[in-house]
């Protein structure tokens, strides 16, 4: 399949090596997707209906691609030893010193490399030739880390954007880091408007003053649209105007969000953080999490993280938890980061210990907090409370003031033996402010169903499989609950009503 290519008329350069944020801010709304539909496949065979989608593998920073265990996914997803490489160093601004350092590893397992510069026009080779080696000649481009904002507008001027996307099509691995992580999402965090963020960058933190070096902000613009999520690259360090990135990150999703809420058919926007060590590979539409070392704030393993408002206006971000081999798309990542946030609110804490959470752990969760189940099969906890608890009229329900509670059972009906369980942990309130629960009808005891329910959920450490209740809804919640006794009945009760 070839690609028509649209040749632009004007392309764009900056009016000088230093001058960045007089240029580039009237340009942060501009539109840079190659995709009519974000996230999407890149093409459909129309005779077998295949849908293609990019092989990408990219990571925080853009030196971490070196990291030799990461280097080797790499290598082992082009399917050669020594693939034809493409460098392109636009938003580094084709500069020598980056170049080498960008391509250490290539040259040292003898790589073919072809460095593609088109930062400025004397350089830029023809339309032509920038198709034979980008979709003909090379096995992965590798993309440099630099200002993003800069690289998306040249490009597009150019027609190299329609060029990657074509090679992509093509099964040619996508690589980089930083701003060669962000530019294959549907939008990125960049610091492309920092004044250094030029050619002549050295010269000019030389002339500013401190002040003058602080005053920049982070900016939220359009990419490539390869992978729809909004991503922030380095999101576990600070920037240069001593902000944390994550919290830039924050207001834009809120932003973003509001700007949205009144049109109930669009999309919400999800972040998608990625630590400076960590590592995507996307293929297939689906994505691996991959850790290389600490994140730099040198708590915890480097790893992703999927941001999301809630229904309170509260910007969640939670963390996934890397090297687990398991290939999710977007969707699925994005749910299963809602459910964890469910999972604290749940009156399930009142029973987990350590010894759940490091099997957790071991399933590949979302950290600890992204236990979804205590039961090894889904259909086992309701199995249970129905052969637990019969039709009401089978049970002798006793007053709540009687000191003597006895439940009575149909006979007929065999018996599960006693299963011993973990201790109940002391109560945790989530929200100082929630009202606890209201009390439960004086007619029937609930008191008096706990002790069959605990004895039949069977908790497997190996195992956390079931579905949070269908009814607890990131968006609609029915009401708030306290980690109470009650709402911990309440929420049993709900399980009891999922289909098996």
């Amino acid at each position: 399949m070839m690609f028509t290519m649209i040749q632009r008329v004007e392309t764009f350069e900056l009016p000088s090596d230093s001058v960045i944020s007089d240029t580039l801010k009237p340009h942060v709304n501009d539109n840079f997707r190659v995709l009519t539909s974000p996230g999407g496949a890149l093409y459909c065979d129309p005779n077998t209906g295949e849908a293609v989608y990019p092989k990408i593998l990219t990571t925080g920073a853009g030196n971490a691609i070196h990291i030799p265990f990461i280097f080797a996914k790499l290598i082992a997803m082009t399917g050669k030893e020594r693939p034809n490489v493409v460098y392109i160093g636009t938003p580094f601004f084709d500069r020598e010193g980056r170049y080498e350092n960008g391509t250490v590893s290539f040259r040292k397992i003898g790589c073919r490399i072809k460095r593609l510069m088109v930062a400025e026009d004397d350089t830029t080779p023809s339309s032509e030739e920038m198709r034979r080696i980008m979709v003909d000649w090379s096995d992965l481009i590798m993309i440099s880390g630099g200002n993003s904002l800069f690289a998306m507008l040249r490009w597009q001027s150019i027609g190299l954007d329609l060029l990657i996307k074509e090679a992509a099509v093509r099964g040619k691995v996508l690589c980089g880091g930083s701003a060669g992580c962000g530019c294959y999402f549907d939008s990125m965090q960049t610091d492309s408007l920092k004044p250094e963020a030029c050619k002549l960058s050295e010269k000019v933190l030389t002339e500013l003053c401190a002040e003058e070096r602080l005053n920049w902000s982070f900016v939220r613009i359009t990419c490539l649209g390869f992978i729809n999520a909004f991503c922030i690259p380095h999101i576990d360090t600070v920037g240069t105007n001593n902000i944390a990135r994550v919290d830039t990150a924050k207001k834009m999703l809120l932003e973003a969000h509001m700007k949205l809420e009144a049109d109930r058919d669009s999309r919400p926007i999800f972040g998608f953080g990625v630590d400076e060590k960590a590592a995507i590979i996307y293929e297939g539409g689906k994505i691996k999490i991959f850790s290389a070392g600490q994140r730099a704030t040198g708590v915890g393993d480097a790893t992703c993280h999927i941001l999301f408002v809630n229904n309170l206006n509260e910007v969640m971000c939670i963390p996934i938890t890397p090297n687990t081999g398991e290939s999710l798309t977007m969707d699925e990542l994005i749910d299963r980061a809602m459910r964890s946030v469910m999972a604290l609110q749940s009156p399930l804490d009142l029973i987990v210990d350590d010894r759940v959470s490091n099997a957790c752990h071991r399933r590949g969760c979302s950290a600890a907090i992204d236990f979804m189940t205590l039961i090894e099969d889904p259909a086992t906890i309701e199995q249970s409370l129905r052969n637990e608890l019969p039709e009401p009229s089978s049970i002798e329900f006793m007053t709540l003031g009687e000191k003597k509670k006895s439940l009575s059972f149909n006979k007929s009906k065999p018996q599960d033996p006693p299963v011993h369980v973990l201790p109940l942990k002391e109560t945790h309130f989530l929200h100082d402010n929630v009202a606890p629960a209201p009390p439960p009808p004086q007619s029937i005891s609930v008191i008096q169903v706990i002790p069959p329910i605990i004895e039949s959920s069977v908790i497997h450490e190996d195992d956390m499989s079931l579905p949070p209740p269908p009814d607890l809804s990131p968006y609609h919640h029915s009401k708030m609950r306290s980690q109470s006794v009650d709402s911990f009945v309440d929420m049993l009760q709900t399980m009891r009503e999922i289909p098996g």
